[in-house]
Formats: C-alpha cells, structure tokens, sequence
C-alpha cells in the first residue's frame, strides 16, 4: 500500500476521484449538500497537485548531485511541510532540487534516518529534509525555506 500512496499523483487521484464520485452519487440523488461537500472534495485537492509536478529521482544518483554542488530533498507525498516547500519553490527552483521519495526508495529512507541520527543523536525521518554537501537541515519553517531557495539561487548555474 506504502508503495502505491508513494506516488505524487495518488492523494490527489483519490481524492478528486472520490469528490467526482460523491458529486455524480449527490446530483442522483438530488442532494446539493453532498454535491457541494463534493466540489469543496475536488477545490481542495487541487493545491496538491503540484506534487505531481516534481522530478523525482533515484537516491542512487543523490551523492553525483551532492559532488556537483547540488541539494537533495528527501521528502513523501501527503507531508503537510512538504506540499508547503512545494508550494514556495518556483517551477525553476523545483527543477533544481534532487527530489528522493522516502516511501519508494527503502535505502534511502536509511540515509535520511543516518542522517537524522548523526545530528541529532536519534535517527528519524523528518522530511522535508534538505541535503547539501556539508549539512542538512529539516526544511519546515519560513527561515528555513527561505534559506533553501537562497541556496538553490547561489547555484543558478549547476545542475541540481
């Protein structure tokens, strides 16, 4: 199931699948509460579909990235922090990040663990967690998001 819900596109799928659903279920039976809980079902949704339009990548590649300069963000569709980074980054800045699904790749869901636990002291899977040359940091506040796109500015000129 974890593999299936890994996918960008899948929250999304099902909920406007199901809004679409309640909708045609709610106009036969002649019910506008249900068809506006529908529609509401469907409006909702559509800010999420942004994640679908990230580049993801193999973790096996993250370390050529990190080598180059680039950023590696390790992060799982349906986080709350992530859809917001989503939300924030241009489609220029989105194209730049070496994007790596903690659900669909288990090895890399280790390294962020490794990660987590060399600066923390205790491993966990905090995402969305930035990962540059030297460091890494979890990217769920306005300093922080800002400190990553100023970053993914000053390589402009790399491939992320």
């Amino acid at each position: 199931m974890r593999r299936l819900l890994g996918h960008p596109w899948a929250y999304p799928a099902v909920f406007i699948g199901a809004g679409i659903a309640f909708a045609a279920w709610g106009t036969a039976r002649q019910n506008v509460a249900v068809i506006v809980s529908a529609v509401l079902m469907v409006l909702l949704m559509l800010p999420y579909l942004r994640a679908t339009r990230v580049r993801l990548r193999p973790f096996a590649q993250a370390q050529g990235t990190l080598d180059a300069g680039g950023v590696v963000v390790f992060w799982r569709p349906g986080c709350q922090y992530c859809m917001t980074l989503l939300k924030v980054l241009t489609a220029e800045e989105r194209d730049r990040v070496h994007w790596v699904n903690i659900w669909q790749e288990p090895e890399a869901a280790a390294a962020l663990e490794g990660l987590h636990e060399a600066r923390d002291g205790h491993p966990h899977q905090a995402v969305p967690t930035a990962w540059l040359r030297r460091r890494d940091y979890v990217v769920a506040t306005d300093a922080t998001r800002a400190r990553l796109k100023d970053t993914l500015r000053q390589h402009a000129g790399g491939d992320a």
